[in-house]
């Protein structure tokens, strides 16, 4: 039976690089309305419509967050439905006809060998199904991914061959950096990424192996900055502390990577042992891992993500523009060449 592949909004689900989930936003307050307003008057005292805002910044932000990305995903269709109408006529086909022959034409069915390597890595999972009972189940995951994978490489040919320019602004949080938080790339670069988290937070660590495909893809461009987010987990203040301890002896980011990668409790043997493993005087490092010399500094950065209206980690900051979630490198890489694009018109 031949796959009919649906246009519109199920097209962009299946060459967008990230899912079509979302939620409907509210409108923040227009920002024509004068901040000076009085909105309320307590008494002989007047709260002003500035001073809420100031304190629903966070909150504020996330819905004008929302808000874009409802807009540029409704733009993503619109620009995906005009390339696909241009593409077919210009070849005299449909546009299912032109997916047939661009995705699922070029999308070879999985080899026995590919199955059979996919039931041996999850074989414990598989518990007592055999191999003949999962293949159908193998099959059809492989030829879906491997769909979406060569549709979204096709979606990206489209887009190189017509000129695609997209100036919908995203929002932007303006951020304070401290200057001693830790940091990787120049100073200079014309692209900075913040990104909160807790090592307790597993995609935090899921988000990692991303996090070092970006910086490997851009080296010079961008500057990476870690802060702080406790989640208020048991080792939360005990990891972070950890490893700025570990800064003190120039292995913070090593230090930060294997907390993110590496297998560990997050016990007090496990921090010690891992700043052994990498050289560290272990007296020192132990000496500091027990002081609250640097718990001010690490809920002084959780505070300033409260402020933001962080409630999930990993949250990232593009050049103030918001990204949460373990996200696919692809989606950085879009927002770091827009930002790259940008700072040189």
């Amino acid at each position: 039976m031949t796959r009919r592949w649906p246009l519109g909004t199920c097209l962009l689900a299946l060459l967008a690089s990230a899912g079509c989930a979302g939620s409907r936003a509210a409108s923040p307050p227009d920002a024509t309305d004068d901040p000076r307003k009085v909105v309320a008057q307590v008494g002989k005292s007047s709260i002003t419509l500035e001073e809420v805002d100031r304190r629903a910044a966070g909150k504020l932000q996330k819905l004008r967050n929302e808000e874009y990305e409802a807009r540029r995903e409704a733009l993503d269709e619109m620009i995906l439905d005009q390339l696909f109408k241009k593409e077919a006529a210009e070849r005299g086909l449909t546009q299912e006809a032109l997916l047939k022959a661009e995705v699922e034409a070029k999308v070879p069915a999985p080899t026995a060998a590919e199955v059979q390597a996919v039931y041996d890595q999850n074989r414990a999972a598989a518990g007592t199904r055999t191999l003949a009972e999962l293949t159908p189940l193998i099959e059809r995951s492989l030829r879906e991914r491997r769909l979406a994978e060569r549709a979204a490489q096709f979606r990206d040919e489209l887009k190189a061959k017509t000129g695609v320019k997209v100036t919908l602004d995203a929002p932007r949080v303006p951020l304070t950096v401290p200057a001693d938080a830790p940091a990787l790339g120049p100073a200079g670069a014309p692209v900075t990424i913040v990104e909160y988290l807790d090592y307790q937070c597993p995609f935090c660590h899921r988000a990692q192996g991303v996090v070092d495909q970006v910086l490997g893809r851009y080296p010079g461009q961008v500057r990476f900055v870690h802060r702080d987010f406790l989640l208020g987990k048991p080792r939360s203040l005990a990891a972070a502390r950890a490893a700025r301890c570990a800064g003190e002896q120039g292995k913070f980011w090593e230090y930060h990577r294997s907390l993110l990668t590496a297998p560990g409790d997050m016990g007090d043997e496990d921090l010690r042992n891992r700043a052994t493993s990498m050289g560290m005087d272990a007296g020192k490092f132990s000496t500091c891992a027990a002081s609250d010399r640097y718990d001010a500094d690490i809920r002084r950065s959780t505070d300033s993500g409260n402020a933001l209206g962080i409630d999930a980690t990993p949250t990232f900051f593009i050049n103030g523009r918001r990204l949460t979630g373990a996200l696919p490198a692809d989606q950085f890489a879009e927002a770091i060449d827009e930002e790259l694009a940008r700072a040189k018109s």
